[in-house]
C-alpha cells in the first residue's frame, strides 16, 4: 500500500505538524475559542445531568434530559449542514452560541436563586441540542477559511480534534470540583463564560480565504444535492457509513460501563471511575500521537487498522473477567477510536469541495448522536442477553463491515490526499 505521506502531499504544512498551524493568528484565535467553547459545553452537560438527578433522584428523568438533548440534534443537524452551505458560517456560529450562552446564564441564575426545576433543565437541554446542531456544521465549514490554503487541513483537523478530545476529559473534573465547592449555579455560569468567549472571538476573527459561493434553491433541494454528492463519492460513502455503523453498534459501550463494573467485574464506584478514565486516557494519547502516525501510515490504513483494533478491543473487553485487563483494553479502544475519528475527518475535510463542506460534515457529525442511540440499543439488548453478548454482537457487526466492505473499496485503496479539491 502506498504511504500517503503529507510531506509529499502538502509541502511544509505536513512537515511542521499540527502545532505549526497555530502560527496563523486567525486560526490560533479560533482554536483557543474552540477550547473555551468545548470546555463550557462539557461542564454544562456534566452539571445538567448532576442537577437533574439531584432534583429528581430518578434515572428515568435523567434519561429524559438526555433525550431532550439528543432529539433536536438528530432532527436538525442535517438542516444545520444545509444552512452552513447557504449562509455566512461565522454569523451562524455567533447566533447559535449566543443563544447557548443566554440559556446557560439563565439556568445558572435559576440555580443560584434556588428556582431551578426539572422542566427548566429539560428545556435548556433541548435548546442547547438545537443550537449544537447548527453550530457543529458551521464550525466545520468555517475553520478551513482561517488557513492560507487547503494543504494545512491535514494538520489543522487533528488540532481541532485535540481541542475537543482534551476538554472531554478535563472539563467534567473541573465541573465536579466547582459543583463541590461553589454549587451547580457556579458551574453553569462558568460554562456560559466559556461559550461567551467564543462569541467574542467570532466577532473579531477574520477569514483569510473567501467563502465558496452559497448554494441556491430550496432547502430540500440543497439537502438532496448534499446526499447525492456523498453517494457519488465512494470514499465519502464508505467512510461515513463506517463511522455511523461503528457509533450505532459499538460506541454505546460507554453507557454500559456501570453494568460491566457491577455485574461482570464486580467493582465499586472507584473502579467504574478508572474504567471511564481509561478510554479517555487512550483517546488523548491518540490525539497527541496522530500527527506522527499520519506521517508514516496511509489514510486508508489508519482508519482500517484503527477500526479493527477498536472493535477487537471492545469484543475482548466484553468477555474479560480481569479488571486490569479490561482497563488496558478500554485504553486501546480509546486510542483506536481517536485515530479512526481523526483520520476520517482528515479524509473528509481534505477532499470535500468547499460548497458541500457543511452538508458532508453535518452527515458525519451524526456520529455523536448515534452514540447516544447506541447506548440505548445495547442496554436494551443487554436486558435480555446480558451485557457480554450485547456488546460482542455489535462489535462483530462492525468488523464484518470493515473487512467485507471497507477493506475491499477500490477508491479507498487508491486514496491519496492532496491540497487540491476533489470532485465527486
Amino acid at each position: 500500500m502506498e504511504n500517503d505521506n503529507p510531506d509529499a502531499q502538502s509541502g511544509h504544512a505536513g512537515r511542521q505538524g499540527p502545532l505549526h498551524t497555530l502560527r496563523f493568528p486567525e486560526f490560533r484565535l479560533f482554536w483557543f475559542g474552540q477550547i473555551a467553547q468545548a470546555g463550557g459545553m462539557m461542564m454544562f452537560n456534566f452539571t445538567l445531568g448532576w442537577l437533574a438527578f439531584e432534583l429528581t433522584g430518578s434515572s428515568a428523568k435523567l434519561a429524559v434530559i438526555q433525550l431532550c438533548s439528543f432529539a433536536p440534534q438528530i432532527a436538525l443537524t442535517l438542516v444545520g449542514g444545509v444552512l452552513a452551505d447557504r449562509f455566512d458560517a461565522r454569523k451562524l456560529i455567533g447566533i447559535a452560541e449566543t443563544v447557548s450562552a443566554i440559556t446557560m446564564f439563565a439556568l445558572g441564575a435559576l440555580a443560584l436563586l434556588g428556582l431551578a426545576e426539572f422542566w427548566h433543565l429539560a428545556l435548556a437541554a433541548f435548546v442547547i441540542g438545537a443550537t449544537t446542531s447548527i453550530d457543529e456544521p458551521s464550525r466545520s465549514t468555517f475553520f478551513s477559511r482561517l488557513l492560507p490554503d487547503r494543504s494545512y487541513l491535514l494538520a489543522a483537523v487533528p488540532l481541532i480534534s485535540m481541542a475537543w478530545g482534551g476538554t472531554r476529559i478535563v472539563a467534567p473534573s473541573i465541573a465536579g470540583f466547582v459543583i463541590a465547592t461553589a454549587g451547580a449555579d457556579a458551574s453553569f455560569l462558568s460554562a456560559a463564560c466559556g461559550i461567551t468567549l467564543l462569541v467574542g472571538i467570532m466577532c473579531i476573527v477574520k477569514p483569510v480565504t473567501a467563502a465558496a459561493p452559497p448554494s441556491h434553491g430550496d432547502m430540500i433541494g440543497n439537502f438532496r444535492a448534499g446526499v447525492q454528492y456523498v453517494r457519488r463519492n465512494e470514499v465519502f460513502t464508505k467512510v461515513i457509513l463506517a463511522a455511523l455503523l461503528n457509533a450505532c453498534c459499538a460506541m454505546g459501550y460507554v453507557y454500559m460501563l456501570p453494568v460491566f463494573a457491577k455485574e461482570v467485574l464486580d467493582v465499586d464506584a472507584r473502579g467504574l471511575g478508572i474504567l471511564s478514565s481509561a478510554s479517555g486516557v487512550g483517546s488523548i494519547t491518540g490525539l497527541l500521537t496522530f500527527a506522527w502516525v499520519q506521517r508514516h501510515v496511509s489514510p486508508r490504513n489508519i482508519i482500517l487498522t484503527a477500526l479493527t483494533l477498536l472493535n477487537a478491543a471492545l469484543f475482548s473487553f466484553s468477555w474479560s473477567s480481569s479488571f486490569w485487563l479490561s482497563v488496558s483494553l478500554l485504553s486501546l479502544a480509546g486510542l483506536s477510536h481517536s485515530y479512526f475519528l481523526t483520520g476520517s475527518q482528515v479524509i473528509l475535510q481534505t477532499l470535500v469541495e468547499d460548497g458541500f463542506r457543511g452538508r458532508v460534515m453535518a452527515i458525519f457529525s451524526l456520529v455523536w448522536s448515534m452514540m447516544v442511540l447506541s447506548g440505548f440499543l445495547l442496554n436494551l439488548i443487554a436486558s435480555t442477553t446480558g451485557p457480554r453478548w450485547a456488546l460482542s454482537i455489535g462489535t462483530v457487526l462492525v468488523l464484518c463491515f470493515v473487512w467485507a466492505v471497507l477493506a475491499r473499496s477500490g477508491p479507498l485503496q487508491r486514496l491519496s490526499l492532496s491540497a487540491k479539491p476533489t470532485t465527486a
